[in-house]
């Protein structure tokens, strides 16, 4: 099974990402079925097609095996984040301000981890986030994930 090196992958895939207008939402190594897989996630603002998703496929796939990022044999693999697009940085918060979104913390906060509202935006350091008439503030240090919720 070949080994990937995430931090490495990440700091390769976003220039050339950034130079097609793209950012890279989430990058993760994954074993199904005995088959190592790498799994890119792009986006842009608004949305991405399915050209995007093969001309990034080509030119990573290239980079990575220049670079030597990657060894032995996977999978790539280049989608969009989906309808369900994880909040990974603090600008996803304020990008989707007004959106549904569900937070899930590392730790309770005031006897809570699980957080389903609207996006208020961001709070220095804090996520701004509205449930039932009520905005509660998220530390972005405490949230193990995010996404938005459609």
């Amino acid at each position: 099974m070949g080994l990937i090196n995430i931090e490495k992958v990440r700091s390769l895939v976003s220039p050339v990402l950034l130079e097609l207008g793209l950012e890279l939402v989430e990058a993760r190594f994954v074993t199904e079925h005995g088959q190592p897989t790498l799994r890119l996630s792009i986006d842009r603002e608004g949305g991405v097609a399915v050209g995007d998703c093969q001309k990034v496929s080509r030119e990573i796939e290239t980079l990575l095996e220049v670079e030597g990022s990657v060894s032995g044999r996977y999978l790539l693999e280049v989608s969009s984040p989906g309808l369900d697009r994880p909040l990974v940085k603090g600008a996803d918060y304020v990008r989707f301000t007004g959106k549904m979104a569900a937070i899930k913390t590392r730790e309770p906060i005031d006897g809570r981890r699980n957080y389903k509202g609207t996006l208020q935006g961001l709070l220095g350091e804090e996520v701004l986030i509205l449930i039932d008439g009520q905005e509660y503030r998220v530390p972005l240090s405490l949230i193990e994930r995010a996404h938005l919720v459609f």
